[in-house]
């Protein structure tokens, strides 16, 4: 028997599926959401019916189901932009054309707070994966059908939500404005304690670790990208909290998918 050769340039696992998500085709369809934590598949899966867990190596653990009588799935993307850029590439593969990222985030402006909605329409890109693909010039942009989709979901379901400009940073520590010990010793770099501050000048909205990544890496793929981020920290209060706002992110996705999908059936 010949022995079956696997590229290094484009690896393929057992059963023909793609590598790291160990899915093949036929296994999601081409609308597919995007939390980060594996957990919140199965969140977002409460608001579907037929829910079947399809595959589930290290981070990427996907579900698939239906929402109002529309098919999805929904694959985890893990912490950050490199994870990120594995799982939208595998998806595209298997023909996935629409994304919806839903994630957390931390606001620092006052007109967010615990449990809002934000909808980013770009994002600053310092996630260090997207330079790996296109000059740092490259904006990162959500598709305009797909934020008219999340703010139509809102307005429906009576979300609270607004549109934001993301800061994407590859740190959930110092790139982030957090010293590495509470009493302020140890390692604290002078543009730490600035971060924050410049970015409120720029009007920056809100600081989370993947949605740049994934517009760019989407968008230079030929794939719809938009993202709802709950708010779990409000950095100008120094709070913490959910208040609802995950369950809310992820049924605001699931609702814009359907949108999303009645319109392309449309035309």
């Amino acid at each position: 028997m010949p022995e079956i050769i696997n590229r290094a340039s484009a690896p393929k696992s057992g059963g023909d599926c793609v590598y790291h998500l160990q899915l093949k085709p036929g296994d999601v369809p081409r609308y597919v959401i995007l939390p980060g934590a594996p957990e919140r598949t199965l969140i977002i899966a409460e608001n579907w019916e037929d829910v079947r867990e399809v595959a589930s190596c290290r981070e990427f653990k996907t579900v698939s189901g239906a929402y109002k009588g529309m098919r999805l799935a929904a694959t985890s993307t893990g912490i950050g932009g490199p994870s990120s850029e594995i799982c939208i590439h595998e998806l595209n593969v298997l023909g996935v054309h629409t994304c919806i990222r839903v994630g957390t985030t931390g606001c620092i402006v006052p007109q967010f707070d615990l449990g809002d909605l934000i909808i980013p329409v770009a994002c600053v890109r310092h996630d260090g994966t997207s330079i790996t693909y296109v000059e740092p010039e490259f904006p990162a942009f959500a598709d305009t059908r797909v934020v008219m989709a999340l703010m139509q979901a809102c307005e429906t379901l009576g979300f609270r939500y607004g549109l934001g400009l993301c800061y994407t940073v590859g740190s959930f520590y110092i790139g982030q404005g957090r010293p590495l010990n509470e009493d302020g010793s140890g390692y604290w770099p002078s543009f730490a304690e600035r971060i924050i501050p410049d970015l409120q000048q720029a009007r920056v909205t809100n600081i989370e670790m993947e949605t740049s990544a994934q517009f760019v890496v989407g968008y230079l793929h030929g794939m719809r990208m938009g993202a709802v981020l709950s708010v779990i920290a409000n950095r100008v209060l120094d709070r913490w909290g959910d208040n609802g706002g995950e369950e809310r992110a992820c049924l605001a996705a699931c609702e814009a998918m359907k949108i999303l999908a009645q319109q392309d059936e449309r035309g």
